[in-house]
């Protein structure tokens, strides 16, 4: 019979090295980044082509923008904001997601946060 072990078993068996945990915390952000592009392009109505008429782009480049294998550029997040008609706000400060209203857009999954390294 083959033992099955949860992520959270195999996770918590061995301390993470500095180098992983960057990988485990960069991988968290790719992900949280690519599902809010997903749902601000489905909340607004639009197809991945209609998305990518708005922002200058290719159906293939939303795909791959929503599926993680892409990083976007300040430029891309502008667009992107201006192709579902949202505000882009970026912030960068000491502990901003402990502020209210920025803890409040993270939890209603309208904000990205990348910690310091």
């Amino acid at each position: 019979m083959t033992r099955r072990t949860s992520w959270g078993d195999a996770k918590g068996s061995r301390p993470m090295s500095d180098r992983s945990r960057a990988a485990y915390r960069d991988e968290a952000g790719v992900t949280a980044f690519r599902e809010l592009a997903f749902r601000l392009r489905t909340g607004a109505g639009l197809t991945q082509e209609e998305m990518a008429r708005r922002m200058g782009t290719t159906q293939s480049a939303i795909a791959r923008l929503e599926a993680g294998g892409t990083r976007p550029t300040l430029e891309t997040l502008e667009k992107l904001a201006a192709a579902v008609g949202a505000e882009l706000v970026v912030g960068v400060g000491e502990r901003l997601s402990e502020e209210p209203a920025i803890a409040a857009l993270i939890r209603a999954g309208r904000a990205v946060v990348a910690p310091h390294q």
